[in-house]
């Protein structure tokens, strides 16, 4: 698998994880080779101090050739060594380069030629012989580090007397170096152990909200924008907090794009339904006005018995219903329509009393002064439109057990400039979101005119079709209805453009 192919949530704390690790590498690395180097420069200066001392010491049995006073004196500090000491042993050389005096006669007998020493001895002989100077070597042999170490032996006078060799030990001075790495690794494995989970857990909280995000977004046009929202981390000042802003702007247009695309849906089909009605309508009406005239001429005409007289007004009583919901799909305008005024309002209130009345309904109308001046607005469109929903809230009007009063109508009339509101509303149970979504079409909203209809017995003038033919009259005026419904109330608002008469004049 690809690193770019990894999710954020691997990719942090990995990130961090690895950080830390070379982190610990480096810093590891740093104090192993500053312990090291350490430890080389102390076994070089302890050399060089102890090369100083045997030099002096050795001054005078040299010059009295006193060999015994000078086995003493390279013996001690090698008697003497502590465990730890990688020091091995120590050989003088005359000025002839031969051995004066060893720690250990039997490797180094005197006289033994500097030359066939064991190395790196010889070696170091050779350069602390040529000059005046300390040598320190290290280096590395077949058997592990070789080390050594050599200074002159000076009389007062400056006069080269002879040569202090010093012995290592290789393996001591090897196991003083793997102590060392060991006790700085051993300091940095805790802060090891201890930085990685951190630093793992870090990662995933930092990674949590991106990961957060995306996971949110990957649910866009699968669940609604509400449910999306919640999945999306808090808004903040961060990059994510923006982020997440930014997606919640991004579903509030998609929730508004979808709402509109229902919309003009909705108004497409119903405006379909509509042409496909009206062209029903005009070719029922001809052949209906044809059969209800043949009816009306056996009728009156005629001289039918009893039973064919009975049989003819069951068939004209059949075709007036056909007409009168024939008639309920041809909404069209009236080009002699007086404008609106307040007395279309009266005529209103006093066509709605009594069926507010028969339902023992409590009517709440409220209608604006300035909403019974005359209005550019065709009187008898609005004063059907209003009529219909007057009838289809006082047929749906039901007390609820949360309603503190009877069963009512609301009718409200308002007048802002450019615009007229009427708001039509009764108390019951709130409608389902489906019911909501469909109830402007004809004979699939439930109609509880069609209900209240059936039970009176009344199919005349009842279809279902009224909250249509309400819709079909607002789109003819270029206006707006909507209906919201809660348990308390179902409100239907209506929003009419009104003309400036002053532009006509």
């Amino acid at each position: 698998m690809k690193w770019s192919d990894l999710s954020w949530r691997l990719r942090v704390p990995l990130a961090i994880t690895a950080v830390i690790v070379v982190t610990e590498i480096v810093v590891t690395t740093l104090l192993v080779t500053r312990a090291l180097s350490d430890a080389r420069r102390d076994l070089e200066a302890s050399a060089k101090s102890l090369t100083t001392l045997l030099a002096r010491s050795l001054r005078d049995p040299i010059l009295r050739d006193d060999l015994w006073q000078a086995f003493e004196v390279v013996r001690a500090p090698v008697a003497e060594r502590g465990a730890d000491s990688a020091l091995m042993g120590v050989v003088v050389l005359d000025a002839g380069r031969k051995v004066f005096v060893s720690s250990d006669p039997r490797r180094f007998p005197v006289l033994m030629p500097a030359d066939v020493l064991t190395e790196p001895l010889a070696g170091i002989a050779r350069q602390a012989t040529s000059d005046a100077r300390f040598h320190f070597t290290l280096g590395r042999g077949a058997a592990g580090p070789e080390l050594a170490a050599a200074g002159p032996v000076l009389a007062e006078d400056g006069t080269r007397l002879g040569t202090v060799v010093l012995d290592y030990d290789g393996a001591v001075y090897a196991q003083r170096l793997r102590s060392a790495v060991l006790e700085v690794a051993l300091f940095s494995l805790p802060g090891l152990l201890l930085l990685v989970p951190l630093g793992w857990y870090a990662g995933k909280r930092l990674a949590e909200p991106l990961v957060q995000m995306a996971r949110a977004l990957a649910q866009v046009s699968r669940a609604p924008p509400e449910e999306v929202r919640k999945l999306l981390p808090p808004e903040g000042g961060d990059e994510i907090g923006r982020l997440s802003t930014q997606a919640r702007h991004m579903l509030d247009g998609l929730a508004r794009k979808s709402a509109l695309e229902q919309e003009v849906m909705a108004s497409d089909r119903l405006a379909a339904v509509g042409r496909v009605s009206a062209a029903i309508a005009h070719e029922i009406n001809n052949p209906l006005g044809g059969m209800l005239n043949a009816i009306d001429t056996a009728l009156r005409h005629g001289q039918p018995d009893a039973v064919s007289r009975k049989t003819l007004g069951l068939l004209e009583r059949g075709l007036q219903q056909i007409r009168a919901t024939v008639g309920a799909l041809l909404v069209e305008a009236r080009l002699d329509s007086p404008r609106l005024s307040g007395q279309d309002w009266d005529d209103l209130l006093l066509l709605i009393q009594p069926e507010v009345a028969a339902r023992s309904l409590q009517l709440l109308w409220q209608v604006e002064a300035v909403a019974v001046a005359e209005i550019a607005l065709p009187g008898h469109e609005v004063r059907q439109l209003a009529l219909n929903l007057l009838l289809n809230a006082s047929a749906a009007a039901r007390t609820t057990d949360a309603a503190a009063q009877a069963a009512a109508v609301e009718f409200t009339v308002a007048r802002s400039p450019g615009l007229l509101a009427i708001v039509v509303g009764n108390t019951g149970p709130a409608l389902e979101p489906q019911q909501l979504s469909r109830i402007f079409e004809p004979f699939v909203a439930p109609s509880f005119e069609t209900q209240a209809a059936a039970s009176n017995g009344n199919l005349t003038h009842r279809h279902g079709l009224g909250l249509w033919v309400c819709w079909q009259i607002v789109q003819r005026l270029g206006g707006s209805i909507d209906v919201a419904s809660d348990e308390h109330w179902t409100r239907v608002s209506v929003t009419l453009p009104v003309p400036d008469t002053r532009a006509e004049g």
